[in-house]
């Protein structure tokens, strides 16, 4: 167990509505002017053609051959890349990044929460339930939502079946499952706090059969 203070400032935090890629080797890295001053830096990952830009001055923001997690938003068929949610996959801290992530999913609880009573229905007087989509945004953001389901899965975490009635889908009545919330906290925290590094940038847990990834916080986002 690990005991911690969060310090947050709030002009970091990170828009659901960005899109995210993690260790992303970066290629093909170039700085054009473009006039009043500005430029343009784009880059493309080492195993495609897709262009990410963004603006900024003539100094380099990203190394070539480095690996990064980015978060972009689509604008006009661009690819653009937001700043403060570009960071090295090498300098990330777990322990911190699962602090920053919880202190998120705090800030949003309320809303979330909403979410969670109006859109999920499950039958049970034993605890508080949290639908699978909403337990990662408020215990898991910092890993990826497959591994969040397949750690919950493998370790075991009480589920129960429920109802998942989403007025923004087409869809309404999908079937699903729900986590207790009960020990969600804790056993994220579990697996963060015995994760070591395997490679680069993927890290493995004895709680865990699976390499996962560990977003650092400039990363962190409860899109996907």
């Amino acid at each position: 167990m690990f005991k911690y203070i969060v310090i947050y400032k709030g002009n970091i935090l990170k828009s659901r509505n960005l899109y995210t890629i993690h260790d992303l080797i970066i290629s093909n890295y170039t700085i054009t002017a473009i006039g009043n001053g500005k430029f343009k830096h784009s880059f493309t990952p080492k195993t495609t053609n897709t262009v990410y830009e963004f603006e900024g001055n003539n100094s380099p923001i990203v190394e070539e051959g480095e690996r990064y997690n980015i978060g972009y938003n689509v604008v006009n068929g661009k690819n653009i890349i937001e700043q403060s949610a570009l960071s090295k996959t090498t300098e990330v801290n777990p322990i911190f990044s699962f602090m920053y992530a919880q202190q998120l999913a705090n800030e949003n609880k309320i809303l979330e929460k909403d979410k969670n009573e109006t859109r999920v229905s499950y039958n049970t007087n034993n605890g508080y339930y949290w639908g699978k989509k909403y337990a990662w945004r408020m215990f898991g953001s910092v890993i990826s939502k497959a591994a969040f389901y397949k750690y919950m899965d493998e370790s075991n975490h009480p589920s129960i079946p429920c109802i998942i009635n989403n007025p923004d889908l087409p869809y309404k009545n999908e079937e699903s499952i729900a986590y207790k919330e009960e020990g969600l906290e804790e056993k994220i925290r579990n697996l963060i706090s015995t994760a070591v590094l395997s490679g680069q940038v993927y890290y493995k847990s004895p709680l865990y059969s699976k390499r996962f990834s560990i977003r650092g916080i400039k990363a962190i986002t409860d899109k996907k």
